[in-house]
């Protein structure tokens, strides 16, 4: 058999509940498996692998459990008993599809069927522990060349890795469904992802921008390469507004922040832009500050109206008290 042929490596996905597979007929290890488990050495050759697993077994790192192609559990090492939580004795009396969800003999058949020409299997799943919860794993399966036949099963516990997708797909979703527009770029500031908002605002679709630099999208150097500049720096975020045109010419303003992104060592791999159309809140802002001046205009006008008012009052009383001066001295 092939080097080729052994580095391929079979994915069965359990993780999505209702998906079936295909059975596969003429099962040839299970037929060579039932006449050697029929044999009478059958019971010797259980206790000598036994002795020759148990050690390489409890030095693995993942949970391995030995199984007949059926998927009955025949040995398992200390990390099974630790992820299970179950004990040696009830964990071998029990089968892979009793602790793998979504198993059952059509996916064991289809395992042991595949590993007659392949060298691995790999199943993501979820299994099933004693107290019946559950725990996200992936699971490695290859078969042992032994006089009797067995497929060996080392599951790794990946809820750290599964929790961190789950972030990473809602944190996507998020950044998709965002109302402000969201680029990212790398250090030269060529763009690697436009979000559909952003795609929207500017009028552009993201293919389109795959790999173009972001200073032609946003306000040139004077706004993107300052922000990106600014960002690189240090590790605030910075902002500026500024006037845009869309693919159709049409002019808005937005208000754009630059964030720089980093590597797990620290150091900076990117630049992340928010971009938010705030063109009816200009307008809004420019019309009220437009009403605020003709207000007081208005108000200026009205009082220096009431000014003018008042000097005229003024001198017209100015005037009678003359008049009245005149009038008591003729008197």
């Amino acid at each position: 058999m092939s080097d080729e042929k052994f580095s391929r490596t079979v994915r069965i996905d359990l993780m999505p509940v209702g998906e079936s597979m295909s059975p596969l007929v003429g099962n040839d290890m299970l037929a060579r498996t039932g006449l050697s488990t029929r044999s009478r050495q059958a019971a010797a050759a259980a206790a000598n692998t036994h002795s020759r697993y148990e050690e390489l077994l409890e030095s693995v790192y993942d949970a391995a459990v030995i199984t007949a192609p059926s998927g009955k559990i025949i040995e398992v090492n200390g990390r099974a008993v630790e992820f299970f939580g179950y004990d040696r004795e009830q964990l071998c009396a029990l089968s892979m599809i009793q602790v793998i969800d979504g198993a059952d003999e059509t996916i064991m058949r289809n395992i042991a069927d595949t590993l007659l020409n392949e060298r691995f299997a790999l199943l993501q799943a979820f299994c099933r522990r004693q107290d019946g919860s559950f725990f996200p794993a992936e699971i490695a399966v290859n078969r042992l060349s032994m006089d009797n036949v067995r497929l060996c099963f080392f599951i790794r516990d990946v809820t750290v890795r599964h929790q961190t997708e789950e972030l990473l797909r809602t944190e996507h979703t998020a950044v998709q469904t965002c109302a402000s527009g969201i680029a990212i770029c790398d250090l030269s500031g060529a763009i690697s992802y436009l979000n559909p908002a952003l795609e929207t605002m500017l009028g552009r679709e993201a293919p389109e921008l795959d790999g173009v630099d972001i200073r032609e999208v946003l306000g040139g150097e004077e706004v993107a390469g300052s922000l990106i500049e600014s960002a690189l720096g240090n590790e605030e975020t910075w902002m500026v507004e500024c006037g845009l045109t869309d693919a159709e010419g049409e002019s808005l303003f937005a208000q754009i922040s630059a964030t720089c992104s980093r590597a797990a060592d620290g150091s900076p791999n990117g630049v992340v832009f928010s971009v938010a159309d705030i063109t009816e809140h200009k307008k809004a802002e420019e019309e009220s500050e437009a009403a605020h001046a003709e207000l007081e205009a208005r108000v200026k006008a009205r009082t220096m109206d009431m000014l003018d008012q008042n000097d005229r009052l003024q001198a017209r009383i100015a005037e009678l008290e003359a008049e009245l001066a005149t009038w008591k001295g003729t008197k």
